[in-house]
């Protein structure tokens, strides 16, 4: 069993973590931003794998530097903490989604906000509930992915899955505003869903692609300062281009490269500031990976949020 916490159980957080490993080799969590790992694939419709994701970054980031994009001063480490991964029913969705509502929303109640590496994307709907429930409503959710995932049905039959989940969100939590930022494949019906939304903004790769630094960073914080409520980044890598990012389940030509993405993170972790209160890093697939060329760019992906944090 490992370092199961099956003695002293005191809430859902020591049920239901196995903290046996830390990323980076950081200490569990005292204080600091919470990383939490969260390997649910209950519903990947093509190329399974993400469950893996938070076990082999874990295994392979200390052989890494710990050195972000753009150097601050901060030693970013000694901003994070590690509380281990969450332990999923294998295949219960729903059973899983409110799992992570339950263990998240004590982790944002404890530390303020956290940080979860998945796993497949329908997790965002666990980690929205957590805020909506920790903070009392729910403000703005920010999906940076190749895809809307605001299908109705998919597969055909299936109400939730990591291609139908935002659409419980906006059902869920009633978010005040959403961003979709980097779509590039969709079909007619969730893109005529995101459009008719009154509450939500759509900025497809091209558009992201074609805009300035500034133009991008005055769009998103115009959005952000709008609303006054607290801020779910969800980030599903397979927004980077394949030829940057090959280990996905779902992977999709034409992609952002990671200096485009990471002019994104860094304008919703500037303006958000203390309302951010989860980021999710989704959907890497460590066994679609060819020599694990992805990993070097989700060390990087972890380090940079935890900078900008």
């Amino acid at each position: 069993m490992g370092l199961w916490r099956w003695f002293s159980v005191s809430s859902d957080l020591d049920f239901y973590v196995n903290s046996q490993y830390t990323l980076f080799g950081i200490p569990g969590c005292g204080s600091g931003i919470p990383i939490l790992g969260v390997p649910v694939e209950d519903t990947v419709s093509f190329r399974p794998g993400t469950r893996f994701a938070p076990g082999v970054i874990r295994s392979w980031s200390q052989y890494f530097e710990f050195t972000p994009t753009e150097d601050l001063g901060i030693d970013v480490l000694s901003k994070a903490c590690d509380l281990g991964d969450l332990i999923p029913l294998q295949g219960a969705v729903n059973a899983n989604v409110e799992r992570i509502r339950s263990v998240v929303k004590e982790i944002i109640g404890r530390w303020g906000r956290v940080v979860s590496i998945g796993g497949e994307h329908t997790l965002s709907l666990g980690i929205a509930k957590a805020v909506n429930d920790s903070q009392g409503s729910y403000g703005i959710y920010v999906h940076v992915d190749a895809h809307m995932d605001s299908r109705k049905e998919w597969p055909v039959g299936q109400s939730l899955s990591h291609a139908t989940f935002v659409r419980h969100i906006v059902n869920s939590v009633d978010p005040q505003l959403l961003l979709f930022l980097g779509p590039r494949v969709y079909d007619k019906e969730e893109i005529s869903f995101v459009r008719d939304l009154d509450n939500s903004m759509l900025l497809l790769t091209r558009d992201v692609k074609l805009m300035g630094s500034y133009e991008l960073r005055r769009i998103i914080g115009d959005s952000l300062s709008s609303y006054p409520g607290p801020i779910h980044l969800s980030i599903d890598v397979d927004v980077l281009d394949p030829s940057i990012m090959p280990g996905v389940g779902n992977p999709e030509g034409f992609g952002l490269n990671y200096g485009e993405l990471l002019r994104i993170i860094r304008a919703v972790l500037d303006y958000g500031g203390s309302r951010v209160k989860a980021v999710d890093l989704v959907e890497y697939s460590p066994p679609n990976d060819p020599g694990l060329m992805s990993l070097p760019t989700m060390v990087r992906l972890i380090l940079d949020v935890l900078n900008y944090l």
